[in-house]
Parts: structure tokens; sequence; C-alpha cells
């Protein structure tokens, strides 16, 4: 089943760049991580770094950005001293701003609404095992729903992330996510999938298999009709993985592979190329592929 009859494939680079605020810092050791995914992204990690930053990708004809970095021991993005200057950003600019927030407190996410944020990218996690043993912090799955709540309450526009495997490859609390997520306000859901990524505690591990992959967002699709499921950027670059998940109902894909694109114009799918992160609300920059 799916929304439409079109797939959707997301192009960040050039026009949609990461951001890390706190550079390649962070102050957790998640064990799917450590903080590796951190050394792709642009190092602005001062508030007058960050809006000259910003100045300089709209002048260049960027679209938006994603504004991330690492966690601090709360399991939230240090943001507070950053939105200042995210208000003169979006005041002074046209760009999209996308913010990985983490695990804000209530504070936090009314401010991140009033500094002009668009779009939360929330990891969402459905078992209390997997914070305390991934991830590492004394929390709980009520704690990332109040936070989302919160979020949701302030922000235009959430979209939920859910790693499938997250659980060194195992599917934990997966499905107890979805069903948390049903009853939420939420603009998008990404589904990612876990990469062993070497140098983290992970390295070693499998990741889900495609079938289980294309399980969970299966059960999405009947859970959550009405909302768009993608496949992020962050998962194993496997074209059995990106159709599994095309004919298990996802509706977008970041940078997907040609071949990929070639099954999906066979099935009869019109392909629409968007040059953004696959977060973005429904209609952002959409344009025919080619």
């Amino acid at each position: 089943m799916r929304q439409d009859d079109k797939l959707y494939a997301y192009y960040p680079y050039p026009k949609f760049p990461s951001i890390s605020i706190t550079g390649e810092f962070c102050a957790m050791k998640c064990k799917h991580c450590g903080h590796r995914y951190l050394q792709h992204m642009v190092p602005c990690v001062e508030p007058a770094e960050l809006y000259r930053k910003c100045i300089e990708f709209a002048k260049h004809g960027s679209r938006g950005v994603l504004i991330s970095g690492g966690y601090n021991i709360e399991g939230w993005v240090p943001l507070e001293g950053f939105l200042d200057a995210i208000e003169r950003v979006k005041s002074e600019t046209g760009l999209f701003i996308n913010v990985h927030s983490g695990l804000v407190p209530t504070w936090l996410a009314r401010e991140l609404g009033r500094a002009g944020v668009d779009l939360i990218s929330f990891d969402f996690i459905g078992a209390n095992e997997t914070i305390e043993e991934v991830i590492g912090i004394q929390k709980t799955v009520k704690d990332y729903e109040r936070s989302l709540d919160d979020l949701v309450d302030s922000v235009p526009s959430v979209a939920p992330h859910i790693t499938i495997g997250l659980h060194g490859g195992e599917l934990v609390g997966e499905q107890r996510a979805l069903e948390i997520l049903s009853a939420k306000r939420i603009s998008a859901l990404v589904f990612l999938v876990l990469v062993p990524t070497p140098g983290t505690a992970f390295e070693r591990v499998s990741s889900p298999k495609p079938e289980d992959v294309g399980r969970i967002i299966s059960i999405a699709r009947l859970e959550i009709p009405k909302v768009p499921l993608a496949l992020g950027c962050m998962r194993p670059r496997s074209g059995e993985l990106e159709l599994q998940a095309m004919l298990s109902g996802i509706d977008r894909i970041e940078i997907p592979r040609s071949e990929t694109i070639q099954a999906a114009m066979r099935l009869g799918l019109d392909v629409r190329k968007i040059e953004a992160c696959c977060a973005v609300p429904k209609g952002f920059g959409e344009e025919e592929y080619g």
C-alpha cells in the first residue's frame, strides 16, 4: 500500500548541507555511532560562525540546512547558545531550518519554536533497554515521548526517526515505537537502518535483514497511513534493501541507487527529485526526475 503513485528521491548535497554545532565532539558514547557521523558535517561551534556559514550557504543557493551536533550527557544537542543565531538566519534568509535536537527539555523545545525552526528531526526509541544499553543514559521511552510531545506543540513540523536494528542489529522496540507514533501529530516518519560502523562498539554486529526492515515498514504503512515514510541516509547501501523498502510502502528514499530508480519506473511510479533531506514536509522543492 502506498500513499500515491510517486517515489520521491532526496539529494541533500549541495543544497541542504549538514552542520554540527559541536564539531566532532559528543559527550555520549552511543554504541552505534561513537560520534563518527559528526566527522562528515560542517563544523560551526560558535553562534557567529553558524550565522556566517548559513548566510554563505544562502548566497550560494542552498535551500535549507540541517543543524545537528553531538549530545550532552542528558542526551540532547546543546542548542541553547545558538538560538539567537538561528533566529537571525531565519529572519534574514529563505533557508529552511531542520534541527536534530535530541531529548530536549520543555523550555528548549519552546525556544526552538520561538527561534523559527521549521522542522525537528527526532530520534525515537521504543524500548527502555535500548535507551540504557545502546544510548547509555538513564532515560525511558516515556521521556522520549514527553520530549516529542513538547516539540510537536512548539515547532511546525516534527519527523521522528526510527533506527531499525538499533539494539545491536536485533529488532527490539520498533513496533512499540510505531504504536506510540501512530497517535502523534507528525509530519513524516524516517527509517534508518543500523550500519555496523568501524570504530564503534557495534562494528562487528550484523545489520537487520532487508525482509525484516520491510516488515517494520509494512506495519508502519498500515498503522500510520497518512504520514509520508522515508528511508533515510544512514543505512546499508543495498539495492535489495531499497527495493524491499519501496515494495513495503516507503514513499521517500534519500540518495537511492540508480537501479532502485529504474525499478520504480518499471513499476509505473512517477519518480520525483527533491534537493533536500528526506524529512522535509510534503511539497518541498519537488521536481520531475531527470
